[in-house]
């Protein structure tokens, strides 16, 4: 007689992290093997990246160290904007010679921060439609489809008023459509809600609501239907006796202890309140450090400012920029993301922490003031740039402190994680792309060196030439530089690699963007990573 054929098992069944394995284990004896193996092995603490960038380049003749090939000690740094980077020199890297594509004038002429922003993560030409977005989906999101965990798509983070500028947007979920940063630390924190343990259950704090651990694993994007995902295939495709149903039932009674251990023990312990507490993440800390009024978003790209728009937004830089960078460790810990962009805009006037400014970055950069390239200096505008240079160093080494503190595996979160500061360009008078000012932090789980400078490009390049012109207020000489111009998608191939995506045959990644060159048309001529990057 042929079996009666039963209807599929209801999808809610297996949407509840563990379910699938649950039910799967008593028929199926590979599953019950993974599953029991899943419960006594603690996973492997994964592989993230986080890109720090900040616009308008800097004093490269004050960034970079004399040393450009070989292991760095913390007296390589005095002097240099990276010397309060010094008791991390161990963890950092500092790769010489890169180049974006994509630079003004060569390949495609259009405004140079809107090819550096459109083309950075992308390696691609932009749009020569008005919004001037880019033409590929940037690097953020190509990662992130592959090692993200549930949501498949980055945190990409800011401070400041919103926008969807070209000048302010380097994330690209796709040709021609911008991935605007998330400017306000509430709703990032609104979405962590749900995902920290408290006790029993989860909340984002005090007030959470309370949730099963099946719809915590839910909540993080984790299912342990990964594991099995072929087994469970097979399996729901088999025609169930009335037996087999029973014992379905009697496997349900069972679902909310066995989801409970099948959590990650090492995440159950650490992506908790307590982990919470130590980051400062509370309600109210968090309010203090979102404006809910206006913000001023600078004196060129929006409003004029005003008493409580200038307010807001030094709030949103310091306060807010630093909460941040807290959110960004608790969401690793937690491990709900892996790809983070955390982006400073570049056309603000800077008014807190010490800093008076009365020109914005932007024009400050251009050694005028203005938007104006060439002729007089604006008045101790080295000095100027310098205090900004100096302040945004300080925060990418508050952003390093701040990852290196939070343990996990033999580690910290920042030896799992490359942590890259990545400019807009290098000088920004000459607004040049080559001879980038890049740093890493943070070995990615082992693959990349570390405690070196790695001169890529086999030849001296030098610091550049930022300050042989506005000396005594002069004019604005040549303050480009020669050097450095190895494609910087071999950067992040490498980088590809670290955090462990795969090409489509399922081998090493090799290229990334769509040209390495002059031209678009020429595609990509210079392919691999960078083996001097990696770990020996």
């Amino acid at each position: 007689m042929t079996p009666t054929k039963r209807p599929p098992m209801q999808r809610r069944i297996f949407l509840k992290g563990v379910a699938g394995a649950c039910l799967a284990a008593p028929f199926l004896s590979s599953v019950h093997e993974q599953w029991a193996k899943a419960q006594s092995v603690p996973a492997t603490p994964p592989k993230r990246l986080v890109i720090f960038y900040t616009h308008n380049g800097t004093l490269t003749t004050r960034w970079f160290p004399s040393k450009e090939d070989g292991a760095l000690a913390a007296s390589d740094l005095t002097g240099t904007y990276l010397e309060p980077l010094s008791p991390y020199v161990n963890k950092l890297l500092l790769p010489r010679g890169f180049r974006s594509m994509n630079s003004y004038a060569v390949g495609q002429s259009i405004d140079p921060h809107d090819q550096a922003c459109g083309s950075k993560l992308t390696c691609a030409y932009i749009s020569t439609e008005s919004n001037r977005y880019a033409t590929a989906e940037s690097l953020d999101h190509t990662i992130a489809k592959q090692i993200n965990p549930g949501d498949k798509t980055p945190l990409v983070l800011s401070v400041g008023a919103p926008s969807t500028l070209i000048k302010e947007v380097i994330s690209f979920s796709a040709p021609n459509t911008a991935f605007p940063s998330n400017v306000n630390p509430s709703s990032v924190y609104k979405l962590l809600t749900g995902v920290v343990m408290q006790g029993g259950s989860t909340g984002g704090s005090t007030g959470g609501t309370s949730m099963t651990p099946a719809d915590y694993h839910v909540a993080r994007g984790k299912s342990a239907i990964d594991l099995v995902t072929d087994d469970l295939q097979t399996y729901k495709r088999l025609n169930m006796s009335k037996a087999d149903q029973d014992r379905i039932d009697a496997w349900l009674s069972l679902l909310r202890d066995t989801e409970t251990g099948m959590t990650d023990p090492a995440m159950q312990a650490v992506c908790n309140a307590a982990t919470q507490a130590t980051l400062g993440i509370t309600d109210a800390a968090v309010t203090a450090a979102s404006p809910t009024g206006s913000i001023t978003a600078g004196n060129v790209l929006g409003p004029k400012g005003t008493a409580d728009g200038d307010a807001n937004l030094a709030t949103s830089f310091t306060k807010g920029g630093d909460m941040m960078m807290n959110l960004m460790a608790l969401a690793m810990t937690c491990d709900v993301n892996r790809t983070f962009v955390f982006l400073y805009p570049g056309y603000v006037i800077y008014k807190w922490d010490g800093l008076m400014m009365t020109k914005e970055h932007h024009g400050l950069s251009h050694r005028t003031g203005d938007f104006t390239v060439g002729g007089n200096c604006y008045a101790g505008v080295i000095d100027m740039i310098a205090q900004i240079d100096t302040w945004l160093a300080g925060k990418f080494t508050r952003l390093v402190q701040t990852f290196d503190s939070m343990p996990e595996g033999d580690g910290t979160l920042l030896d799992n994680t490359a942590t890259m500061w990545l400019p807009e360009l290098s000088d920004g008078a000459a607004h040049n792309l080559n001879n980038l000012p890049i740093l890493i932090a943070g070995s990615c789980g082992g693959y990349l060196k570390t405690g070196a400078a790695v001169n890529v490009e086999g030849k001296t390049i030098g610091k550049g030439n930022s300050e042989s012109s506005c000396q005594n207020g002069g004019t604005i000489g040549n303050t480009g530089s020669s050097g450095g111009n190895q494609p910087i998608n071999k950067l992040y191939v490498t980088l590809m690699n670290a955090v462990g995506c795969k090409a489509a045959d399922g081998g090493p990644v090799t290229t990334f963007g769509v040209f390495d060159g002059n031209k678009d048309t020429d595609g990509i001529k210079n392919p691999g990573e960078v083996m001097a990057l990696k770990a020996s």
